[in-house]
Parts: C-alpha cells; sequence; structure tokens
C-alpha cells in the first residue's frame, strides 16, 4: 500500500512540474511586444470646399454690366445669365449646399432682392431702385437674408426670415446689413445705420458708435455678441474695433486712413484685413488681435473682400486689380493662389469655407 501511494504521489508531481512548465515556457515565449492589439489609424482629415460668390463682366469690373455667378471649387455656375446681377454673400451648411444673396435686375432696370440655393432662384421682393440682398446665414432649418428695399418710396432695412419679411431700420441712406448671426435662436445682425455703426434685431436698431463708424461682421458666443468693424481714431489714422453687446472692448490704430475693414473671429481672437487706398493702389494688411501678420502681394493693387480662419489656417478672398480688369485671388497664411485668370472677367465678393 505504501508503495502505491509513493507511486501515485510521486505521478501526480511529475503532471504538476510538467504544466507548471509549460505555463510558464507559454509566459515566456510571449514578447509582450508582439501582442495582437488593434491598428488604428489616424483620422484623415476631411477635405475642405470653398464656395465663391460673385460676377462676370464684361468690360469694366466697375460697371453695372455683370452677372451673378457661384464657385464651388472649380465649377462655375452662371446664376444669370440673362439678367444683370449680383452675388453679394454667401453661406454654405455642407460641401454641396451654398445660399447666396444679391440682386437681379428685370427688363426695366430695377432691382429685386434675390436668393439663391445653389443655383435655384427666389425674389423675395418686387422690383425697385434700392433692393439688393447684402448678408446671409444659416442656422439649422432657418435662412436669413439681410438688405435693402424701397419702403414707400423710402430707403428701409429688411431681414428676411425663410423668405419671410421682417423690418430691421427705416429710412435712412448711407444704411447697410453687413453680417448675420443668431443667438437663442433669435437673428442678430450689424452695419450702419446712417452714419454710424449699429446692430440689428427685428424691430429695434442699436448705435454701438457715434457718427463715420462701421461695423462689417457679428458673431455670438453664448449670451454675448461680438461685432467688428471701424472707426476714425485722429487725422492720419482709423482704427479696428470690437464691441462686445453694445460696448467698445478693444481698439488696434491701423497707421493711416482705410477703405475698409473686413474681420472675423476664431475662438476669442480677432483677425482684421485693413484695405488701404492711396496713389491708385490698394494695399492690404492682415491683423491678428494687436499683431500684424503680413501684408497680402506688396507689389499687386488689391482688394481683399472677406476673411476665414478655419483649423488655424487664415483664407482671404480679393482681388487683384489692373485698370478695369480684376483676377480673384484665395490667400492662405498669406500665400496667393489665382483663383480665375484676368481674361475670365470674374469679381468676387464674399466666400465660405466648409
Amino acid at each position: 500500500m505504501k508503495d502505491l501511494n509513493l507511486k501515485s504521489i510521486i505521478f501526480v508531481l511529475g503532471i504538476l512540474i510538467f504544466l507548471a512548465s509549460c505555463s510558464k515556457n507559454e509566459v515566456e515565449d510571449q514578447d509582450p511586444g508582439e501582442i495582437d492589439t488593434p491598428i488604428t489609424k489616424p483620422p484623415t482629415a476631411k477635405p475642405l470646399t470653398f464656395f465663391y460668390a460673385g460676377y462676370k463682366y464684361n468690360n469694366d469690373y466697375k460697371s453695372a454690366d455683370r452677372y451673378a455667378i457661384l464657385s464651388i471649387g472649380d465649377s462655375l455656375i452662371n446664376l444669370s445669365p440673362n439678367l444683370r446681377s449680383d452675388a453679394v454673400a454667401i453661406a454654405a451648411v455642407n460641401n454641396k449646399e451654398a445660399h447666396l444673396t444679391g440682386y437681379q435686375l428685370n427688363a426695366a432696370g430695377k432691382k429685386r432682392v434675390t436668393y439663391w440655393k445653389n443655383n435655384k432662384l427666389t425674389y423675395l421682393t418686387t422690383a425697385g431702385n434700392n433692393n439688393t440682398g447684402t448678408a446671409i446665414g444659416v442656422f439649422g432649418s432657418k435662412v436669413y437674408v439681410a438688405g435693402s428695399r424701397d419702403n414707400l418710396s423710402l430707403y428701409g432695412l429688411f431681414l428676411w426670415t425663410n423668405t419671410i419679411e421682417s423690418r430691421l431700420a427705416c429710412c435712412l441712406a448711407q444704411s447697410k446689413v453687413t453680417s448675420i448671426t443668431e443667438a437663442a435662436g433669435k437673428p442678430y445682425s450689424t452695419g450702419r445705420f446712417a452714419s454710424n455703426a449699429h446692430m440689428f434685431t427685428v424691430g429695434s436698431a442699436m448705435a454701438l458708435a457715434g457718427p463715420n463708424t462701421y461695423a462689417d461682421y457679428i458673431h455670438a458666443i453664448d449670451k454675448d455678441i461680438y461685432v467688428i468693424g471701424h472707426e476714425n481714431y485722429n487725422s492720419n489714422s482709423d482704427a479696428a474695433v470690437v464691441w462686445k453687446n453694445d460696448v467698445e472692448i478693444f481698439k488696434l490704430p491701423l497707421g493711416d486712413l482705410v477703405s475698409n475693414v473686413v474681420g472675423t473671429m476664431s475662438g476669442k481672437d480677432y483677425y482684421f484685413v485693413a484695405n488701404f487706398y492711396k496713389n491708385n493702389k490698394g494695399t492690404t494688411v492682415v491683423y491678428k488681435n494687436k499683431t500684424k501678420l503680413y501684408q497680402l502681394s506688396p507689389d499687386k493693387s488689391i482688394a481683399a473682400n472677406a476673411i476665414q480662419v478655419v483649423s488655424g489656417k487664415v483664407y482671404i478672398v480679393g482681388n487683384y486689380l489692373n485698370g478695369t480688369k480684376s483676377t480673384p485671388i484665395l490667400w492662405t497664411d498669406g500665400k496667393a493662389k489665382v483663383l480665375f485668370a484676368e481674361g475670365k472677367k470674374i469679381y468676387l465678393n464674399d466666400f465660405v469655407v466648409k
């Protein structure tokens, strides 16, 4: 019996030693660096789509002889090939859907405020002398168009929400809506009323500053509304200005008198494009907050019309000016790209990047 028990014990111990040895070898032989783990590739950056609004002309980019166009990437769409027109402002909601506003003349030479979704045209007004769309914004299911139209033979500023008209202000010339945003489901716009920078809501106009001030861009961050514009600083210089709600919070003297200032925001940083015009030449300088970034194409005469900042890159659209001719340009961090050759006879007013 003792011999049998001893043999059994030896047999069991042998099995345990063998199993322990196998387990140890499996652990030792498996290099941690060779453990199969899922390989994940970094997400591919989504290609950007550039939408441009402007017009084609026959002989002189400054003349009224123009026809509205939309360009999506390299695709050029004639929005009004048979009637004089202009695509003044543009918005987009994805990489295929463009929303534009401007005007189209009727056969009698009167203007109608127009809204295009891609190339589908809707008239927002009957014809008049002062009718044109000047700003557009798309927020969810709402399309806001702002502009001017004749109002009982007087000049008025209006907002159309999904084509439904509301009055913003009446009835002074030198008035214009330049930009639209939305906060808490309510539209806010900015521009000029008479000669003063203003912020508008439906039925209300609030002065941001006194005479000879301008407002170009409006942007909502939570409940706060920011407006970028410019005003005269002294006899030798204008200044870029930012208002938060109706209080001036930022001022940057630009060192000279400007023809206009175009602005945008990225986070809470302010970006400005200051257009100067002297000795028959347009000069354009770009700023971030109070830092001068660069001058655009110093050897050319330029008008810069719109700016956007996307993923840290600064995009600006404008035109080289050569007598009666224009060449549309896109600058990316100051580097110029010709969008259409001078011979195409195109002038761009606005753009958006999606």
